[in-house]
């Protein structure tokens, strides 16, 4: 087997062609902050949970469930769940619309949202879809609403 000969320039190209893949590389991993999908606990904490439905929550860890990572806050009755993944603006859109009904676009939040069905609100933002359930309250809307702009400000 002949060797081939490594001349200077060679030599250039070849850490030339390294530095440029290790810099690519880095670029690629080092995506933007917002890109992080965030825990559905940062967007929503048991205080802002408590100050939504006027009582104490335990703190929570988020957990994984199916395609989504999930953040649940219990009390009794009432509870708030939350649920967020990384989705494009299209197929959050196509998914709300497929949720039982009714579905209807929701005003004020500063993203896309809808309420599906009367207790669940889904919004989009950034990449990140985030579902928000609460229970235990005569207009779980309203608590959903208030929710759902702490979470999309923090998107």
């Amino acid at each position: 087997m002949v060797r081939p000969f490594v001349t200077r320039s060679n030599a250039l190209r070849r850490l030339i062609v390294t530095a440029t893949l290790a810099t690519a590389i880095a670029l690629v991993s080092a995506a933007p902050a917002w890109a992080r999908l965030k825990s559905p606990c940062e967007l929503i904490s048991a205080a802002n949970a408590k100050h939504a439905l006027g009582v104490t929550f335990a703190a929570s860890q988020p957990e994984k469930l199916g395609l989504y990572q999930a953040c649940r806050y219990v009390h009794g009755a009432k509870a708030v769940i939350v649920l967020d993944r990384r989705l494009t603006r299209a197929a959050f859109v196509k998914s709300a619309k497929k949720n039982p009904g009714p579905v209807v676009h929701v005003a004020g939040i500063g993203s896309d949202a809808y309420s599906a069905g009367g207790p669940t609100l889904l919004l989009w933002k950034n990449g990140t879809e985030v579902t928000v359930l609460v229970e235990g309250v005569s207009s779980p809307l309203r608590a959903e609403k208030k929710l759902g702009k702490i979470a999309a400000g923090r998107l």
